[in-house]
């Protein structure tokens, strides 16, 4: 008899026609469907063909305590589950995360990806950032406090450019209107994507500049229907911005004597001070070799 399993099934964020035929033989196959909730999933099921499956509620309200029991039972009963969010990829930004942290107690069960559809990377997809690295913190904070936080703490790290948030449409306006006040205060400039309803009928993709760009958009919203995603594309760090290297030259030396690479430490000391990663990580070489030299 097969061991325990957990399926993390992707399924399609609009477009039905996204979904992966591997994705089609867990959700036909699984015992028993955790879904965020219940009633889109039994809508997607119908749509597909799907019957007689028995569907569990695990959403945002979940419990760890719950959870783990949870668990437990799909290694007591040797179970087939499958986890699926109301779109895209589970343990992006939605409950299924808990899951994952939760497996390392049940070594026993099989914790499993069925990639496929996400709106995360169908806008890196389309985004044309810079470089090769970008920064995705979920959902983009609801308190205004904390976004310019955020945003100002990452603006100065200089660890990436490109900034990657989901956004619900109820609250698009005010995200929109923040970061519109946050471009004239600081004077920055940042290139834009912002997707609306990525895969579907009505999907809709703006791309422009600066606190300009971001009315238009503003203006171009009719109605709070469809879920957003949208990068910011930071403007390149100014060396006359940064810390001088006093003040974090020895933070970085401790780093590489503890033995970290030059890369790693190089990314740490840019997540901590506003300095540059690349001119860190240049600092990092140099020191290096000084030591091996001597």
């Amino acid at each position: 008899m097969p061991g325990p399993r957990i399926s993390m099934i992707a399924t399609p964020i609009g477009n039905l026609r996204d979904l992966t035929m591997r994705a089609r033989e867990a959700l036909e196959g699984v015992d028993e469907l955790w879904c965020e909730d219940t009633r889109h999933t039994q809508k997607l099921l119908s749509a597909l063909g799907v019957a007689g499956k028995r569907l569990r509620r695990l959403d945002q309200h979940v419990r760890e305590e719950e959870l783990r029991a949870m668990l437990k039972e799909v290694s007591l009963r040797r179970q087939w589950v499958g986890v699926v969010t109301d779109a895209g990829t589970p343990g992006l930004s939605d409950p299924g995360a808990l899951i994952g942290q939760l497996a390392e107690e049940f070594p026993e069960i099989r914790l499993e990806p069925v990639p496929g559809p996400s709106a995360l990377s169908a806008l890196v997809s389309i985004g044309g950032l810079p470089g090769s690295s970008f920064y995705f913190h979920g959902f983009f904070p609801r308190e205004e406090r904390e976004a310019r936080d955020l945003l100002e703490r990452l603006l100065k790290s200089g660890a990436t450019r490109s900034l990657i948030f989901f956004e619900s449409p109820h609250r698009i306006r005010a995200a929109i209107r923040l970061l519109g006040d946050w471009c004239g205060e600081t004077g920055a400039s940042p290139g834009f994507v912002f997707a609306k309803e990525l895969t579907k009928l009505h999907e809709q993709v703006f791309r422009g500049e600066g606190a300009g760009f971001l009315k238009t958009v503003q203006d171009r919203i009719v109605d709070e229907r469809g879920e957003w995603a949208f990068v910011i594309i930071l403007p390149k760090v100014s060396v006359k911005n940064e810390l001088p290297e006093a003040e974090w030259g020895t933070t970085l030396q401790c780093l590489l004597d503890a033995g970290i690479s030059a890369g790693i430490a190089a990314r740490i000391l840019s997540e901590r001070y506003p300095v540059a990663k690349n001119l860190a990580y240049k600092r990092a070489l140099e020191l290096q070799k000084k030591a091996e030299n001597h």
